[in-house]
């Protein structure tokens, strides 16, 4: 009951200082139309011809003629209802921009990071069970090839196997119903697992050896504890720290591989969308997905300082305060 009060309080603790930090990604994202060159006008206006009127207006409809923390308010007022602007491109809602293109992305990085971890976590335990074995050595080996093998090079062979020469599996866009649209993901979602696979199965592989060699495992042993009791119940255990630490690294980069992926398939995501966006210099498109990642970015590091506590009985909740 302690613990769980502890862990309670840890978590509000770590929520209230959130507050901070989302305050100043909402400045910062607020001022990326004044790093366009010619203000917020020009950004606004994304190099379209116009007139007086027409920038008279626009300065009128998102109140430039008002002072900075006057704007930042208001701006920050609409985005708390859900109002992230209208895209200068395809004078759609950014709002509805993100919200039809973010479920495929969240495909893309979940089946990924499943899948990654899915073969990583028993391939690197039991090749650290299997210290100097064929397994080891095969675990090895995969673990720092797929770890340095770019996502672009993996794509284009994945392409050009599977798309071109047996021409097994779609290599471009999303398709139309549950199975063409399962087909289409395969090989992004491969492709998003490859680097995480190798990463994760060498986390694994170093977090077990370092708690095989533990003088407690020695002490278990003697007193007569089977291996795979041992191995349930406390070295997977304790293991799991710097495996969850590692995870949560991977929700972070994922990101970066999806605008990759999601380019060279031609699905219609949020890389796809904030590649078109920058390339248009569509200011409010690219002003909600950099406010969407840097809260993806904040709420999964929290969640992951939640889930180390939660699994780490040694932790004291005072010294976090």
């Amino acid at each position: 009951m302690k613990r769980q009060s502890g862990l309670a309080g840890y978590a509000l603790r770590r929520v209230l200082l959130v507050v901070p930090l989302v305050l100043a990604v909402t400045i910062a994202v607020f001022l990326l139309t004044s790093l366009v060159p010619g203000g917020p006008v020009a950004a606004l206006i994304g190099g379209h011809a116009t007139n007086t009127a027409e920038v008279n207006a626009i300065r009128a409809r998102y109140h430039l003629n008002e002072s900075l923390v006057s704007q930042y308010l208001t701006w920050a007022s609409q985005v708390l209802h859900g109002n992230l602007g209208r895209s200068i491109f395809s004078s759609e809602t950014v709002a509805s921009e993100i919200r039809s293109r973010l479920p495929v992305t969240l495909v893309l990085n979940g089946v990924g990071i499943f899948v990654a971890l899915l073969v990583s976590v028993p391939l690197g335990s039991i090749a650290a069970a299997r210290r100097g074995g064929l397994i080891d050595r095969v675990a090895v080996g995969v673990g720092v090839f797929l770890s340095s093998a770019p996502n672009f090079v993996m794509a284009i062979a994945l392409v050009y196997l599977f798309g071109i020469r047996f021409n097994i599996l779609p290599v471009e866009g999303l398709g139309s119903g549950l199975a063409s649209e399962a087909q289409h993901l395969v090989l992004p979602c491969v492709v998003m697992a490859v680097a995480p696979l190798g990463f994760m199965t060498k986390i694994v592989r170093a977090s077990m050896l370092e708690q095989l060699e533990m003088d407690y495992v020695a002490f278990a042993r003697a007193r007569g504890v089977g291996r795979w009791r041992l191995y349930r119940a406390y070295i997977v255990r304790n293991a799991l720290i710097p495996i969850v630490t590692a995870s949560g690294l991977l929700i972070v980069t994922s990101l970066t591989a999806t605008v990759f992926v999601e380019d060279v398939f031609g699905i219609p995501g949020l890389g796809q969308l904030l590649v078109s966006s920058v390339t248009n210099s569509d200011i409010p498109v690219i002003q909600g997905l950099v406010l969407l990642v840097a809260l993806w970015v904040i709420v999964a590091n929290v969640a992951i300082d939640l889930v180390y506590v939660a699994i780490d009985p040694r932790v004291s909740f005072r010294r976090l305060r």
